[in-house]
């Protein structure tokens, strides 16, 4: 089977503390939480509190108030917002969120989720593990992809990048996952990707795992040529946690059943 080539990940703690994480069980109902931003013009939807596997659907309201206070736009899902609500499987996000938190729907079981076009940030991790996750599409209107946002989403088969971004981060659609042995296994669903022209390099790591036959590229040939692979590598006798980027060859990162389409619209 074609896949892109399988390389070692620098995101190794990354990957076990997102295997680390657990599903929450419980009796009772779910009660969905908000919180006040810190300049008092907004909601934030912090989290579920009590059962969340008895969270099946949930319509993010365009406002909320507190018992006697003022109607306010909810503008972002929170920090693990909805992580391990293993039972949602319909979200309806409102046009007039801007972030997604980092991990705000690991763990979710939706088959499929707009972002609107008002979302700029996505965060780590965000849609990680949304293992029933088929397609996606992100919008012009994100500035900030996070690495691991579309992570070990198996059941993903295409994903549209239409975000205005220069760099797509570190195993944002990988697909394969390190086992206690020490061994790896792969998931290889995701054949289609769609890249903006916008974008200028990309993380080796960032479809790890998948059986990518086709991508699709808004830029020219010429753009694509320019475009290159990097990872991060310690710097010899730098300070302590100090990378430096490291180009890596393309011939490095995918196999020759890959192709390569330029000036696609989507």
């Amino acid at each position: 089977m074609p896949m892109m080539k399988k390389l070692a990940s620098g995101a190794l703690a990354a990957i076990l503390a997102i295997a680390a994480l657990g599903t929450f069980s419980g009796c009772g109902e779910a009660q969905v939480n908000y919180t006040l931003s810190e300049d008092g013009t907004y909601y934030i939807v912090s989290g579920v509190s009590g059962n969340k596997s008895a969270l099946k659907s949930f319509i993010v309201p365009e406002t909320y108030s507190e018992e006697g206070g003022e109607e306010l736009p909810v503008k972002e899902i929170g920090y693990e917002a909805f992580m391990s609500c293993s039972r949602l499987s319909e979200v309806v996000l409102h046009d007039g969120i801007v972030k997604i938190g980092d991990r705000a729907f690991m763990y979710c079981s939706f088959r499929e989720i707009t972002i609107p076009d008002s979302v700029t940030y996505i965060g780590f991790g965000a849609f990680g593990m949304c293992r029933a996750l088929t397609e996606i599409t992100v919008p012009e209107s994100v500035t900030a992809l996070g690495p691991l946002s579309f992570a070990y989403c198996s059941a993903l088969k295409k994903a549209y990048v239409r975000a205005q971004i220069d760099t797509l981060y570190a195993q944002v659609f990988a697909n394969s996952m390190a086992s206690a042995g020490g061994n790896y296994y792969t998931n290889t669903s995701l054949t289609e990707v769609y890249l903006p022209a916008t974008l200028r390099k990309i993380h080796y790591s960032a479809f790890d795992g998948n059986a990518i036959t086709d991508i699709y590229f808004a830029g020219t040939e010429e753009q694509w040529d320019e475009l290159y692979f990097y990872k991060l590598v310690e710097v010899e006798d730098g300070e302590e946690g100090e990378t430096e980027e490291v180009r890596v060859e393309k011939d490095d990162v995918m196999t020759d059943t890959v192709t390569v389409h330029f000036e696609v619209e989507f």
